[in-house]
């Protein structure tokens, strides 16, 4: 019959491997279709770029996606009047995997590194740019562990406290969006919708018990020709975004890790009571990767024997993945971007629009430095009375520091940069700029630590006490439990025999008595 019986435990724990990057290039052709007019120069070109699938085959994690473009260009007929054409590529890309990185979990953030547009022919535009892949790996790591012993007979068992992150949960929650702008009499109905950007901010996320909130603002800028006028209106909204979500385990005092991103989105326009285009209706959906860890302290096992019977300690060693911790910030940017000699002159900003690229990270005691820069496009309407409009691009370069109390070099962090807004002002010969970024970063490190996963009876009785007493002398690295251990006793003895009531007071060169075979 067993003597002891053995409580297991399992821990689950997500361990960053590395990050990597990569680039997709774009480059291809496209026609202008036939119920648009010729271009003639062009103004802007945006990309967004959406995954659609992402699958590990082999040794190489697969990414598919499509690039939606906007393109806004002054027409050959008219150099007063703007127009839009909108495009979409495929693309896909490959990282490869190091041996054993197979049961791995993998994120990707895509980012608009560069991109243009040049004009063939009138009938006809070539769009280039690169698409920076930023790859993150993760290692989920699962295990059991011995959490505690318990005997029919005597058994010792030495406890220590460890802080562990454990990942408590994993999840992806999807919510949709709808915006509805209703356009005042004070401004033209809508002819053509020219461009709808999106953009996530004020992103949200809150712990409870057996739930989580999440929500975050969508602001929408929408581009549109007026209805028999020249003007290009600009239109804003600003959409929250809120759901609640039961996640059975977790905690209050959680710590939340959360992604967001739009997937899809679709555009109409709606006639009013009186039979105008005058509402525009926006819809789309919004994916959000939630991960939930526990930053909690447990019992393990260091040690344990029996004075009665022997047992075998089964021991491995695990490195684990720790999240030092989460910080996250707002941040205004300002810089002017100047205009060249070529620029017509601008009269009034009809739009600007811009992205982040991280280009530098760095770890120091407490704090990550962040450096990057925000490529800026800015359209706007002219002073001359032949063409009506013009745009200036610029590169704003920025560097933000976090603080991070704990963190070391060495250590890794992922980091998020966001342009929440930007506006554009005209000033003598600049376009200034203040643009407001989110900054969010999360540091990990391993440790590797021992835990006990299982204990075995072995066969054969316990040691035999062979003198009836023994007087040993503390040594500097002697403890109470290691000599009870190896003398076959319980630290209760130890120090019921010798009279001590605080283990503290034991110190190098106390005499002690270890009883043998003396009964007392």
């Amino acid at each position: 019959m067993s003597k002891i019986d053995v409580v297991k435990e399992n821990l689950q724990f997500q361990q960053l491997l590395r990050e990597n990057s990569s680039t997709a290039i774009l480059k291809e052709e496209y026609l202008i279709p036939d119920t648009h007019p010729d271009v003639e120069v062009i103004l802007s070109v945006e990309a967004r770029p959406i995954i659609t699938n992402k699958e590990i085959i082999g040794d190489k994690v697969i990414l598919e996606g499509r690039v939606e473009y906007n393109v806004l260009y002054i027409p050959r007929e008219d150099n007063m009047i703007v127009n839009s054409v909108n495009y979409s590529e495929k693309f896909t890309n490959s990282l490869d995997l190091d041996e054993g990185e197979h049961k791995v979990v993998c994120e990707v953030e895509c980012k608009v590194e560069h991109i243009d547009a040049t004009i063939m022919n009138e009938r006809k535009i070539a769009i280039q740019g690169v698409i920076n892949l930023n790859w993150e790996l993760y290692k989920t790591t699962e295990f059991d562990f011995v959490k505690d012993i318990e005997a029919t007979e005597g058994i010792e068992i030495l406890k220590r406290i460890e802080s562990i992150n454990r990942l408590a949960a994993n999840k992806e929650v999807e919510f949709i969006g709808k915006s509805m702008l209703r356009i005042g009499m004070d401004k033209p109905q809508v002819s053509k919708i020219l461009k709808c950007s999106l953009g996530l901010r004020k992103k949200e996320v809150k712990v409870a018990e057996d739930k989580i909130y999440l929500g975050c603002y969508c602001k929408l800028n929408i581009l549109y020709l007026g209805d028999e006028s020249k003007d290009i209106i600009s239109m804003e909204d600003d959409v929250y975004l809120s759901k609640e979500e039961e996640i059975p385990g977790i905690f209050a005092d959680m710590i939340p890790s959360i992604s967001y991103e739009i997937k899809n989105s679709d555009i109409s326009i709606e006639e009013d009571d009186l039979g105008e285009a005058r509402i525009i209706n926006t819809e789309f959906l919004v994916r959000a990767i939630v991960k939930v860890f526990s930053d909690e302290n447990i019992d393990i096992i260091k040690d344990a024997y029996s004075p009665k019977f022997p047992i075998e300690l089964v021991k491995n060693n695990y490195e684990i993945g720790v999240m030092l911790g989460t910080q996250a910030s707002e941040n205004i940017v300002k810089d002017s971007i100047y205009l060249k000699e070529a620029n017509i002159k601008p009269e009034k900003i009809i739009t600007a629009s811009g992205n982040t690229i991280v280009t530098e990270k760095n770890i120091s005691n407490d704090r990550i430095t962040i450096e990057g820069i925000i490529k800026v496009n800015v359209i706007y309407k002219t002073s001359d009375d032949n063409i009506g409009f013009g745009h200036v691009e610029g590169d704003i370069p920025f560097t933000i520091t976090l603080d991070m109390p704990g963190a070391k070099e060495g250590m890794k962090a992922i980091v998020k940069c966001l342009l929440e807004g930007i506006d554009a002002n005209i000033e003598a010969n600049t376009i200034a700029i203040k643009a407001t970024l989110s900054i969010s970063s999360k540091v990990f490190y391993e440790i590797t630590k021992e835990f006990i996963s299982d204990v075995i009876e072995s066969e054969g009785e316990g040691q035999k006490k062979k003198a009836s007493i023994i007087i040993y002398v503390m040594g500097k690295e002697d403890t109470l439990w290691g000599l009870a251990k190896k003398y076959n006793t319980t630290v209760n003895d130890l120090l019921k025999i010798n009279n001590i009531e605080n283990l503290d007071n034991v110190v190098e060169g106390e005499k002690l008595i270890i009883p043998g075979r003396a009964i007392f």
